[in-house]
């Protein structure tokens, strides 16, 4: 079965990953010092940090090509949104303590096992949506890789959401946001892409690929776009905010 990947589709999926990382991270030093506010923006911006993950997944899904057609399947596809909003949101949400003082080395490491582990699921729910005349086997060392580098990607970014939030004459915020977003976008991207290669592909012509609720191509590269759409929008509207709000301040 040939596979090759659509590099444009592998940009965009790269680039969505950044800005969306951008955003998170453009929008959590101006947390409150109230524990019920923090919790609750710390919640919002791990969904959109989720959401930010499934959108850059679901692109890098759409730069996969085969010789053999792929549909997805609405109901899974759909479903696999939930662990990386959810599990972001959680991992976020549970850095912030009554005192509003930084997180214990303990409490970082349970957050970022959390965030992983939301990631991967996501991951491999969503692939678990393909729909193909074909059988899906993984090469479990470069699964359980991709699993390593979730963990490190889900600490890079907690960590930098403790820098930011809390420590303000920290270097990271010094030297700006771009830095830690390029550096998370790439993470995350190199998680999916590592997690597409320990993927193999078994031509098996019993195996259905119909149903009435599928997502064919055209429908992927609609939705592929929207949610980029989407995701710029969101990110713009975030920095927007922040930028206003930064200038009221001064």
């Amino acid at each position: 079965m040939q596979i090759s990947y659509n590099l444009n589709f592998v940009a965009l999926s790269v680039l969505m990953a950044i800005i969306g990382s951008y955003a998170v991270l453009a929008f959590l030093p101006s947390f409150t010092q109230k524990e019920n506010d923090a919790r609750f923006t710390a919640l919002i911006m791990g969904i959109l940090m989720g959401l930010t993950i499934w959108t850059m997944h679901f692109i890098g899904m759409k730069a996969f090509t085969t010789t053999e057609e792929v549909n997805y399947d609405i109901f899974i596809t759909i479903l696999s949104i939930l662990p990386a909003a959810l599990g972001s949101g959680v991992a976020f949400s549970l850095l912030i303590s009554k005192t509003m003082k930084p997180p214990s080395k303990k409490r970082l490491l349970i957050s970022s096992l959390i965030l992983a582990s939301s990631i991967s699921l996501m991951h491999y729910t969503g692939m678990a949506a393909m729909m193909m005349h074909a059988r899906i086997s993984y090469n479990y060392f470069l699964v359980i890789l991709s699993i390593v580098v979730a963990f490190l990607a889900s600490y890079l970014s907690l960590r930098y959401y403790i820098n930011l939030n809390f420590l303000r004459q920290s270097r990271i915020e010094k030297h700006g946001k771009i830095f830690p977003a390029l550096l998370m976008g790439f993470t995350i991207s190199l998680m999916h892409y590592t997690g597409m290669i320990s993927t193999n592909f078994i031509p098996d012509s019993t195996l259905s690929k119909s149903g009435e609720l599928l997502l064919n191509e055209y429908h992927t590269s609609a939705l592929a776009f929207y949610c980029a759409f989407m995701l710029i929008l969101t990110s713009l509207f975030v920095s927007v905010t922040v930028g206003l709000q930064s200038y009221v301040e001064k």
